[in-house]
């Protein structure tokens, strides 16, 4: 669709009354939904945190690589929009911490 306001819930009157008004979706209880009462249609196998049994092996047979920073392309960020942000890896947190 060319117009976005024509596209499900993006009615600027409407907004999500569009997708829950839908027939396909007429069996959800959307009160229950948002209370977080309707249990999952699929609950996957728990094995453990890193468990990969649910990705595909062709993804994760890859090599893992990381893609190096070009200190050309870092300069040429405007890294005024990162001031105040700050994010820690919670797994290297939590190797720092038993080691």
């Amino acid at each position: 669709l060319q117009d976005p306001t024509d596209r499900l819930g993006c009615s600027p009157n409407s907004n999500f009354a569009d997708i829950q008004n839908q027939p396909f979706f007429s069996s959800i209880d959307w009160v229950a939904l948002e209370q977080k009462r309707v249990p999952p249609p699929f609950r996957p196998e728990e094995t453990d945190e890193f468990s990969l049994i649910h990705f595909d092996p062709t993804f994760t047979n890859e090599e893992v690589c990381f893609t190096p920073d070009d200190p050309e392309i870092i300069r040429a960020i405007d890294q005024s929009e990162f001031d105040g942000f700050e994010y820690l890896n919670p797994l290297l947190i939590k190797t720092a911490e038993t080691v």
